[in-house]
């Protein structure tokens, strides 16, 4: 059976991936410290090349390497790149590169990227794999760094995998900041502004499917094949009580954040003012991506 290893298990998806691929293949995880009980489990720092070296070393090779780690859910300013590229990129590249030395280098790398490498443009409602990427925070700027590295030295043994913004059961934090301030639910203009989510069971069948060789390498957006409106967001989240908000006053924000040259500002409002739909058509011709809001 393949040994397959999760790196950065502490996580939401790590978690999850976990819990479902440990019921069907040899899953070990590893993260700088055990949060969650499970076995298999080997301590790895990915930030200290003696820690890199001595897993290298004491263990053999594992055939997949599922590498989810990053600093989730923070865009960060400019003067945060430094800290973005040692966790979002010299992480992948010292372990890889020490793998390769020790001629243990896994069949198949699956690094799970973001769709914030595209860079979201206000003037571009629909992003497909085949687009320029032009990303413009540190988050996105490193995750890009990463991705060029495993195309340039692993392209034919490598996924990538651009999530849109991850949901589950558990985790409904990208669904909340999309739908509530300070605990009260909003919705800017009519609310039918559109944009492409992840149920996370998604990501369990494709990684699934990686595993069973169903899906070629290459570059995959991984995205619910519905695509879901503000509005909803706000049935889903049997909102009552909605403020509303005029879209003129989150275009006015948007133009303060080009002048500031504020990253929060510019992206959360071109996220409110356009559709940013991020289509999973082409992994769609491998595999069903069925779960979506209404599975929840």
């Amino acid at each position: 059976m393949d040994k397959i290893i999760i790196f950065g298990s502490n996580g939401h998806i790590g978690s999850k991936l976990h819990e479902s691929l440990s019921k069907k293949y040899n899953i070990y995880t590893s993260s700088r410290e055990q949060k969650v009980n499970t076995s298999n489990f080997i301590k790895v720092n990915l930030d200290d090349k003696e820690s890199i070296d001595y897993f290298v070393e004491k263990n053999p090779k594992f055939n997949v390497i599922i590498f989810l780690v990053g600093l989730a859910h923070n865009k960060g300013s400019r003067k945060d790149l430094s800290k973005h590229e040692k966790v979002n990129f010299l992480t992948l590249k010292n372990l890889l590169d020490t793998l390769r030395l020790k001629d243990k280098m896994p069949d198949k790398v699956i690094f799970t990227s973001s769709v914030s490498v595209y860079g979201e443009k206000i003037d571009i409602e629909k992003y497909s794999e085949a687009m320029p990427l032009l990303p413009y925070s540190p988050y996105a700027l490193t995750k890009k760094q990463a991705e060029e590295y495993l195309l340039d030295s692993y392209k034919n043994k490598t996924w990538i995998l651009r999530l849109a913004p991850v949901y589950h059961s558990d985790f409904q934090l990208n669904i909340n900041r999309r739908t509530l301030i300070s605990n009260i639910f909003y919705r800017v203009s009519n609310g039918k502004t559109k944009l492409s989510l992840c149920n996370m069971k998604n990501i369990e069948h494709c990684i699934d499917s990686i595993i069973n060789n169903s899906i070629p390498p290459s570059i995959y957006n991984v995205s619910d094949s519905k695509t879901y409106t503000y509005n909803d967001l706000l049935l889903f989240q049997k909102a009552k009580f909605i403020l509303y908000i005029p879209s003129f006053l989150i275009f006015i924000l948007f133009r303060l954040g080009l002048l500031i040259n504020n990253i929060y500002l510019i992206e959360n409002s071109i996220k409110l003012l356009s559709d940013n739909i991020f289509s999973s058509r082409k992994l769609q011709k491998f595999i069903s991506l069925n779960y979506n809001l209404n599975n929840e």
